[in-house]
């Protein structure tokens, strides 16, 4: 579990949220999380954990995306992944490694991945993403989620997404599965970045009515210590309702 980021401004708050798998450590973690504010980009990336190098991977795409300018186009972030995997890919160059991680390399890497950029409207924040594999962005107002993106059920997922990949062969089938939306955020508005298994539970609060426990969520997530949401997410996961997977969040409220 990391530090919880709470940046405040008079306009939007940020909060971001990493959690293991129980049992697990932070640095067995495979969820990532990038945050650029002077330009409002946010990112949060799922490394694959059957694939090769898969915590490295997603943080390299956080990480990095938040930093360039140039990615909210299919063709922009078609350009911007396939340089990150020839930069990983080189970074493997220098490894010495066991003949069944040459192997694995070989495949390449993967990680689903979600990207917001957020630019002052009149009437609030422009919002845009571009998304690939099963982490998802909601756009919430009160209780009613308006976007819910790329994934709008919790019995959508699966074991099997398409996800960014590293390898240059691998990359050129995953395109036609990138979503780009955007909208308008109004003053009370939420986005929430999530990856897959505590997005499956969200829409499962949706899809069930469960509004106290969505109440619960979102009370505990203003919380500037990370003890009430990690309780409330254990809690979830001994009920069977939240996977045992890695958490990772960013909310982004007006």
């Amino acid at each position: 579990m990391t530090s919880p980021v709470i940046i405040t401004s008079p306009q939007l708050q940020v909060r971001t949220f990493l959690l293991p798998k129980r049992a697990h450590t932070a640095v067995e973690c495979e969820d990532a999380i990038g945050i650029n504010e002077l330009h409002h980009r946010f990112a949060l990336a799922d490394g694959a954990t059957e694939a090769f190098d898969a915590r490295n991977w997603a943080q390299r795409l956080a990480l990095n995306w938040v930093q360039t300018r140039t990615t909210l186009s299919l063709p922009g972030f078609s350009e911007w992944l396939a340089a990150e995997g020839r930069s990983l890919h080189d970074s493997w160059n220098e490894l010495k490694l066991p003949w069944y991680s040459e192997e694995k390399a070989r495949g390449g890497s993967f990680a689903a991945f979600v990207g917001v950029e957020l630019e002052p409207a009149f009437d609030g924040w422009q919002w845009r993403a571009i998304i690939l594999g099963d982490s998802c962005l909601f756009h919430c107002r009160q209780h009613t989620l308006l976007k819910k993106l790329p994934l709008t059920k919790s019995a959508d997922f699966g074991s099997n997404p398409v996800l960014a990949a590293s390898h240059p062969s691998v990359q050129a089938t995953t395109f036609e599965h990138v979503v780009v939306d955007g909208g308008v955020m109004k003053p009370g508005d939420q986005l929430l970045l999530l990856t897959d298994g505590v997005a499956a539970w969200y829409l499962l609060l949706d899809e069930t009515g469960d509004f106290e426990t969505r109440s619960v969520f979102a009370r505990v997530l203003r919380d500037e210590d990370n003890a009430a949401l990690t309780q409330l997410f254990e809690s979830e996961r001994s009920t069977g309702r939240l996977k045992n997977d890695d958490i990772a969040i960013i909310s982004l409220e007006v």
